[in-house]
């Protein structure tokens, strides 16, 4: 289940709340053995380099189909990785006096896996969702736009073109001019696996093959050759939608 960036701040938030909380407990023998000042900076610094590191994996799962609790859990689990590090580093400097080896760095990652998985959970709950699709209503709204199309033309839909007050589909067997608003066709492929990508363009996910920078803006490439320029006002929702990595 994808999710929008607009809800970092409070992700974050939830990451300094757990690391104040984290700093007043002391759990891992920090209270008895570290000053209160040493155990806040430790705590709230580990924690906020742990949300980050939760929050580039949340990043790179995004667009994959997956249930948000399952996606908080793989960010827990990648995000501990180099977070056993710092832990270990930060160990180092405070309470430990040897040399750190692989045993200790794989316990220090089971106790980070104690704090990580919690806090993605907790972090990707206050992040929006983007909503998911609506398989049955978006095959018909999908439809409703193919059956318009003249029958040679009939195919897996590629992207839509707004064009005064005329929508130009283009399906995988070419393209074809219809009578009908942008907006109206966008209310009928609201679930469908695609994202407005520009005031007057549509593209399905499936149909991109690739983008690329010209100059300051995006251009999606599809499979049909297709060159769609992305507006700096859905870049992020682009971004959002998986677009642009490909």
């Amino acid at each position: 289940m994808p999710f929008t960036k607009r809800g970092t701040p409070a992700a974050l938030l939830v990451a300094l709340a757990a690391g104040l909380l984290l700093a007043r407990l002391g759990p891992f023998d920090t209270f008895s053995q570290l000053p209160a000042k040493e155990r806040a900076a430790y705590w709230i610094g580990l924690t906020l380099l742990l949300a980050a590191q939760v929050l580039i994996a949340l990043h790179l799962l995004r667009g994959r189909r997956l249930h948000w609790a399952a996606a908080a859990v793989a960010a827990g689990l990648a995000g501990a990785v180099p977070s056993a590090f710092e832990v270990a580093w930060a160990e180092s400097l405070l309470r430990v006096e040897r040399d750190l080896g692989l045993v200790d760095l794989v316990k220090i990652y089971g106790d980070v896996l104690l704090i990580a998985i919690p806090l993605a959970l907790a972090m990707r709950a206050v992040l929006p969702v983007v909503s998911e699709p609506a398989p049955a209503e978006a095959a018909r709204g999908n439809r409703r736009i193919l059956d318009a199309l003249p029958p040679e033309r009939r195919g897996a839909l590629l992207a839509l073109a707004a064009e005064d007050h005329y929508l130009r589909v283009h399906t995988d067997r070419g393209q074809a001019l219809i009578l009908r608003r942008f907006g109206d066709a966008l209310v009928d492929l609201a679930g469908l696996d695609g994202a407005q990508v520009h005031r007057g363009w549509w593209v399905a996910r499936a149909a991109v093959a690739g983008s690329e920078r010209e100059g300051e803006r995006w251009v999606l490439i599809l499979t049909n050759g297709l060159r769609v320029p992305v507006s700096r006002t859905y870049v992020l929702a682009a971004r959002d939608a998986g677009l642009l990595d490909r």
